[in-house]
Order: structure tokens, then C-alpha cells, then sequence
């Protein structure tokens, strides 16, 4: 399991993630992934439960299905980008690990 980020840790900002879209975070070589809907952004440990590797490529780029589902490259696990809880694939009955976040300013930043 991957550590969580310290609160106030600055994580990303708004204009550097595509909307709908997802990518790594800028703490700990990207050790979160950052999913964002609008102007709503949510968080988890950038970790498939399932294979345990980075849910990112590694560009740093994630794999959104319509907005809506975080799609694992490995294996094709996917996971809802609000509870992340897996929808499908070899993970099931999984979920990823939440990361409250806050925007301030364009600023994403851990809680």
C-alpha cells in the first residue's frame, strides 16, 4: 500500500488535468491519481488493488470510460471516479483507496 499524502501536500492544479480526465499526481512520482469532472476533482492511491501496479501510465495519464469509470491498463479493472469501488474486471468486490483532496485556488491539495 502506498502512503497517503500529509494534508495541505499540493498534489496538482485544475488547468494541468483534462476534463473529464484523470492523471498522476505531482507528489511522490505520482503516487495519487487525480480524476477530474468539471470542477469537481476526486482522489485515490494510484494502485490497482487487483495487480498492484499504478492505475496510470506512465505518462501519467489514466484511463477514464465516459467520464465515469477508472479503467486499470493491466487488467481492465474499472472503478467508479466518485466511491472508487470496482464496476467490473478482475477486481471485484474491491475499491481504491480515498484521498480527500480540496481545491484552493487552482491548487489541488490533500486534506
Amino acid at each position: 500500500m502506498r502512503p497517503k499524502p500529509p494534508p495541505g501536500t499540493i498534489l496538482g492544479r485544475l488547468e494541468d488535468l483534462p476534463d473529464p480526465g484523470a492523471r498522476a499526481s505531482d507528489w511522490e512520482g505520482g503516487a495519487v491519481v487525480l480524476i477530474r469532472r468539471g470542477e469537481t476533482v476526486t482522489a485515490f492511491t494510484n494502485l490497482c488493488p487487483h495487480a498492484g501496479l499504478p492505475l496510470c501510465l506512465p505518462d501519467g495519464r489514466g484511463l477514464l470510460h465516459k467520464g465515469e469509470t477508472l479503467v486499470c491498463p493491466v487488467h481492465g479493472a474499472s472503478f467508479d471516479v466518485t466511491s472508487g469501488d470496482c464496476t467490473g474486471g478482475p477486481a471485484a468486490g474491491d475499491h481504491l483507496t480515498a484521498i480527500p483532496v480540496e481545491q484552493v485556488g487552482p491548487e489541488i491539495r490533500a486534506l
